[in-house]
């Protein structure tokens, strides 16, 4: 569980590290209005955000998240929920009314931020080098600054950056409000490249961790040069091949369907050696990131900053229902839900206080930013 909770509310409020914790971002109280506008990337509060946007796979796409009803008045996969994603409910985008989001968690402070995607539509797959249309394409009023696409590894960021950034333009009448916007790009990227790194992918050959620095490095420096007044956060990668571990034996949740299902999705997870090589792979990007993250520091009157936020997840303490049943591989809405108030919780932590072990927690509370809180860029 994270550490938030470890310590009483009344000690913590006195120190002045957090105002809350509530059940709810509705409950937490409003910002007191800036007096002037933030100095620099380093001085930025939520409520300065006027974009929000997000690069990725088919977690931050929202697919499957929604599960389908495998009893026996239940249509099981046969059902087009099996091939939807739910974007509008993603953990770092969804905008749909009360979904328990990033993106609505800042428009809690920032009414009026573009960028969240919207309800659902059937899944795009884009992958390595196989992303072409009809597999692979973006609607626009859904998706809106939601350049995620199922199936994306690294190397596919500049793919989605293709969408994006023209995307972003047209929320524009002015070029010179684009210029002004402050905007906050979340980046979690990953899973399938571990999917891919071992043998028996033959995708293996774009997943090292240096390649995957490297395009993830590619696609921060695009946005540097073509999107101004942005901070980027990097998601750590959790540890894909525990969740193998954990919905092995819930054969009744998953039926196996013969298309749908982990071990095809991620043909790494179909063997102990595969196992081993994704959680070599991961433990890989995460330093890569981490390494990343680090060459672009918030700085005194500076307008870009890579902030890193870990992802030490233990999928273990998982609830069964926290996976969709549809493939036993990727989050429900219960998980999105829970991925997406830790990254919250922990968006206003400098380093030395993020998290060291995410446990679930079912009851998680959501943090309230003070009038103090910065988003630590520096």
């Amino acid at each position: 569980m994270v550490q938030f909770k470890l310590l009483a509310l009344p000690l913590l409020v006195a120190a002045g590290i957090v105002s809350a914790n509530v059940q709810s971002i509705s409950d937490c109280p409003a910002l007191t209005p800036r007096k002037s506008p933030p100095k620099d990337v380093t001085d930025l509060r939520p409520d300065d955000i006027k974009v929000v946007a997000a690069l990725g796979d088919s977690i931050m796409a929202g697919f499957a998240m929604m599960g389908v009803n495998h009893g026996a008045h239940g249509t099981g996969i046969v059902n087009f929920t099996s091939i939807m994603e739910f974007r509008g409910n993603s953990y770092g985008i969804g905008g749909d009314t009360d979904a328990v989001t990033f993106a609505n968690f800042v428009k809690h402070y920032s009414p009026n931020v573009k960028g969240a995607s919207k309800l659902a539509h059937v899944m795009s797959f884009c992958s390595a080098k196989d992303c072409t249309i009809p597999k692979s394409f973006y609607r626009p009023l859904i998706d809106n600054l939601d350049g995620a696409q199922s199936g994306a590894i690294a190397m596919n960021l500049d793919y989605e950056l293709d969408y994006l950034i023209p995307r972003m333009k047209s929320y524009f009448k002015k070029d010179e409000d684009f210029k002004k916007a402050w905007k906050f790009i979340t980046i979690q990227i990953g899973s399938n490249d571990q999917c891919a790194a071992c043998s028996a992918s033959e995708n293996s050959k774009y997943v090292t961790p240096e390649l995957y620095g490297k395009y993830v490095n590619a696609a921060l420096q695009r946005i540097q040069k073509e999107i101004p007044r942005v901070v980027v956060n990097l998601l750590g990668t959790f540890k894909v091949s525990n969740v193998f571990r954990l919905t092995a034996d819930h054969h009744d949740y998953c039926p196996p369907n013969g298309l749908l299902e982990n071990a095809k999705e991620c043909v790494c997870g179909a063997s102990e050696e595969g196992l081993k090589a994704m959680e070599a792979a991961s433990e890989g990007y995460n330093k890569q990131l981490e390494k990343i993250a680090a060459r672009y520091p918030g700085k005194s009157g500076g307008s870009f900053a890579v902030m890193y936020s870990p992802a030490p997840i233990d999928i273990l303490s998982f609830p069964i229902d926290a996976i969709s049943n549809i493939d036993c591989f990727h989050p429900s809405l219960k998980g999105h839900q829970w991925i997406a108030k830790n990254f919250w919780n922990q968006i206003f932590l400098s380093k030395d206080k993020k998290p060291k072990h995410m446990k679930f927690d079912d009851k998680l509370k959501v943090y309230c930013p003070t009038e103090n809180d910065r988003f630590p860029t520096a």
